[in-house]
Parts: C-alpha cells; sequence; structure tokens
C-alpha cells in the first residue's frame, strides 16, 4: 500500500510536469507531432514507475510507413500506456468520448495532442469528428478504437460497429491488438499500483478494408472480434512481478518477441 501511494504521488508530479511540456508542445504543427511524442515518453515513463514490462508479439505485421485503424480489447486505464509503447514508431490518435475533457489536466491533454473527441449523443458532431480524422490518415496518424467502448471486466464485450464504418469509409488496414496483463495490474476503479507485473500485447495482421462497402461491415467486426478473442485465449497468463521495462529505441527498448528488426518511424 505505502509503495502504491508513493507511486501515485510520483505518478500526479511528473503528469504535472509533462502537461505543462505537451501544452508547450501543441504549438509547434498543426498536427500536434511533437505534442504526442512528449506525451509518449510520459506513457514509457510512468510504465517503468509501475514496474510494468511490456511484451510484445507480432510487430512484424506492421508497416511503420503506413497509417492504420488500431482495434484494442480494453480492460485498464494501462491500456492506454501500453500501446502507445508498443507502437513506438506510430502517431496515435484516440477516438475518445466527450466526456474525458471534463477531468481535469487529462482534458487540456486530450486537446494539445489532438484526440478525436466524440460526443455520443450528438451523431452529428461524432461524425463530423470522424470527417476531420479522415483527413489526418493522409498525414501519417493511425487512429485507434476501443470497439468495446468503455473497459470491460476481463471478458470480452460485444464490439460496436462505428469502428468498421470508419476503416471501410478510409480504405484503411485495420490491426487487431490483444492485450493481456494490465487488467491485474490496475483494475477498473482503482488507482494505485501496488505491484508490477508483465504485459502482454498480440499484434496481429491487418484486415484490408479496400474495396468493402458498408455491408461488410458485420462480416469485418466478426473477423477482428474472432483476432483479437483467438490472441487472448491463446497467450499464457501474465505473472505479476515487480520489473521495470527496459529502454526502447536506444533508452526505450521494450522487451519483445518477434521484433521487427527496423527502427526509424515517423516522429
Amino acid at each position: 500500500m505505502i509503495l502504491g501511494v508513493i507511486r501515485l504521488v510520483i505518478f500526479v508530479a511528473d503528469t504535472a510536469v509533462f502537461l505543462v511540456a505537451v501544452l508547450l508542445a501543441s504549438l509547434v504543427g498543426s498536427e500536434a507531432k511533437l505534442a504526442y511524442r512528449v506525451a509518449a515518453y510520459w506513457a514509457w515513463l510512468n510504465l517503468r514507475l509501475c514496474g510494468v514490462r511490456v511484451e510484445v508479439q507480432g510487430r512484424e505485421h506492421l508497416d511503420p510507413a503506413r497509417s492504420y485503424v488500431f482495434m484494442s480489447n480494453h480492460c485498464s486505464n494501462l491500456d492506454v500506456l501500453a500501446l502507445v509503447v508498443t507502437l513506438w514508431e506510430f502517431q496515435l490518435r484516440w477516438v475518445a468520448k466527450e466526456e474525458l475533457l471534463r477531468i481535469p489536466g487529462f482534458g487540456w491533454g486530450l486537446r494539445a495532442t489532438k484526440q478525436i473527441i466524440i460526443n455520443r449523443a450528438d451523431h452529428a458532431q461524432a461524425m463530423a469528428s470522424l470527417a476531420r480524422a479522415t483527413e489526418r490518415l493522409r498525414k501519417g496518424i493511425s487512429v485507434v478504437f476501443f470497439p468495446e467502448g468503455t473497459r470491460n471486466a476481463g471478458a470480452l464485450r460485444p464490439f460496436k460497429k462505428g469502428g468498421f464504418v470508419f476503416a471501410i469509409q478510409t480504405g484503411s488496414p485495420i490491426a487487431p491488438i490483444a492485450i493481456s496483463g494490465t487488467l491485474g495490474i490496475l483494475p477498473r476503479g482503482r488507482w494505485l499500483v501496488r505491484r508490477g507485473g508483465r504485459v502482454r500485447v498480440t499484434v496481429q495482421p491487418p484486415i484490408a478494408t479496400e474495396g468493402r462497402s458498408l455491408e461488410d461491415r458485420d462480416a469485418l467486426l466478426s473477423a477482428v472480434t474472432e483476432s483479437i478473442g483467438s490472441a487472448i485465449a491463446r497467450t499464457p497468463a501474465p505473472t505479476r512481478e515487480a520489473t521495470a521495462p527496459r529502454g526502447f529505441a536506444g533508452r526505450l527498448r521494450v522487451r519483445t518477441s518477434a521484433m521487427p528488426t527496423r527502427s526509424g518511424g515517423r516522429a
């Protein structure tokens, strides 16, 4: 408990420092790429702080020069940090509900890094936000959906169709991702990480959407659900251990299986 409290205090302090840096960086560039990169280092630092080791499989399926629609299961607030570190070479923007803007500090960070904010009660606004996101895919930015819509309790929830419609309309490949281990480290409703542990992230082969119509959205939804579900099912239960991740991309290297041989990527 004491260690958890110490970690929380340090998390609040470093988040305040990084928030200022992100806000300043957001003044550079129309797509907030520098601001996102600063935020990515915040994610990496706080995974270290929590004693989390991220192990990745399947990253060789991805081309860092392409933009994707990433779709992942969602169990814990740590999922976002794990995805940032796993997909370090990509510029990621999440489709997030408008209610998150009300969280002090966090809402500022969402705006500064130009996340895709959706008002679920206003269909026209939601469609306008996704239309703007379509243009950003052409500028080297990838979009992340948690298709369950909210965190689950360990078992996949039914996927919502919005992300699949978006992928079809933009012709972007969908890259399914399965995350295991975050729920045991930081369950829903908890703020204290008492012990670290191992998180396993599996990147599945992307599924093409070019040439598909909206009539194919249910088939795509089923294919992505099956892809993520099968990856979760074959992933051994992660062990919990108080171990920080090692550096990746020089100082920041995540221990992985089947690591891609090329480094580089977009800033």
